[in-house]
């Protein structure tokens, strides 16, 4: 039972993965702040960590103040954004800034962004090249902790070493 329930998980972790788009999708819209954001030109300054989140995802609540101290270290070498997904701009609004992001964050009310992607759970991210290849994508949480608080998984800091490694 337990090897049938494995594989099934498996089958469906290969079908999510094929899933998504194998370059990025290039997107326009507004910022939590107001301002312009288009995907094309941020991809022109660097490699990019794309994050699909909203304040409704409890997941997410957990990841975020992690994206915010990963984002400290990679600033210089990674260009961040994140799309909060059918969200209330003003729980979005804190949120951002109780973790510190100082990246854009895009506004999909509608989740156009999100269906372009094919974004079915929330968290998602995306490892974006320069030249617009997706490197990695990742669906759910980047960083699992213990009880205690050590860090079990990282699927954050690899997958952003990579990107960085990537033509």
């Amino acid at each position: 039972m337990r090897r049938g329930l494995f594989f099934a998980l498996f089958l469906l972790g290969l079908a999510l993965a094929q899933a998504f788009p194998e370059r990025a999708i290039p997107f326009e819209g507004k910022t939590l702040s107001g301002e312009p954001f288009k995907l094309a030109e941020l991809l022109e300054k660097g490699p990019v960590f794309l994050n699909f989140w909203a304040t409704h995802c409890p997941p997410c609540l957990v990841e975020g103040p992690e994206i915010g101290r990963v984002h400290a270290r990679y600033r210089d070498r990674v260009q961040f954004v994140a799309v909060d997904v059918q969200d209330n701009p003003k729980m979005a609004r804190f949120r951002v800034r109780e973790w510190d992001w100082t990246f854009p964050v895009v506004i999909d009310y509608y989740a156009d962004v999100a269906r372009a992607y094919r974004v079915r759970y929330l968290p998602t991210s995306f490892f974006i090249a320069r030249n617009g290849r997706v490197v990695a994508v990742h669906a759910g949480l980047l960083i699992l902790r213990d009880a205690e608080g050590r860090v079990v998984e990282d699927f954050l800091t690899p997958n952003l070493e990579r990107l960085l490694e990537a033509p």
